[in-house]
């Protein structure tokens, strides 16, 4: 395990790239040290370096002596540590480049009659067919009707398949 101070004028790379072979042998399967860093430089930019780098943890320069400690112990089971400040920079920085949603309806719900599209999304929120009913002013019967042309229009073969299929997220057939 290595304890890095971030340097503000150095590339992050060039920081791990400077780190002595360690003195003991890692368990197997280890490419590198595990490594914390305590940042001075709070960018995110420098802090993603860090990351590609196989930084496991960091603690801000002034943390308090607990917060190290609780680092070296999470880092040591080869797990992750980002205290809240550094994790909300990390989303804050990251979000504007993620993809947005389509708010758009996705083609094949486009296909649905504008009853059925009614049905699918009270489907959506997860109430049931007798809740849908009465949502609706419909009989259960009916409700199941719509539900079957539904599951038949979008190829599905359940409500959860669809309903995952359509909100753009991979689904698995059993």
């Amino acid at each position: 395990m290595v304890l890095v101070e971030d340097a503000p004028g150095v590339p992050a790379i060039e920081v791990i790239a400077r780190l002595p072979a360690p003195l003991t042998a890692e368990p197997p399967g280890t490419r590198r040290p595990r490594i914390i860093v305590m940042l001075r430089d709070d960018r995110v930019d420098r802090i993603l370096d860090y990351l590609r780098s196989d930084v496991r943890g960091f603690v801000c320069h002034n943390a308090p002596l607990r917060e190290l400690v609780t680092a070296v112990r999470v880092v040591f089971r080869n797990e992750a540590f980002l205290p809240h400040g550094i994790a909300a920079l990390i989303i804050e920085g990251i979000l504007p480049h993620l993809p947005r949603p389509d708010p758009r309806p996705s083609p094949s719900v486009s296909g649905l009659t504008p009853r059925e599209r009614e049905i699918f999304h009270l489907m959506a929120s997860g109430i049931s067919n007798a809740e849908i009913a009465d949502a609706c002013s419909l009989s259960q019967k009916t409700v199941k009707f719509h539900v079957s042309n539904i599951l038949r229009k979008l190829g599905m073969k359940n409500r959860i398949q669809a309903v995952v299929r359509t909100r753009g997220v991979p689904c698995v057939s059993a």
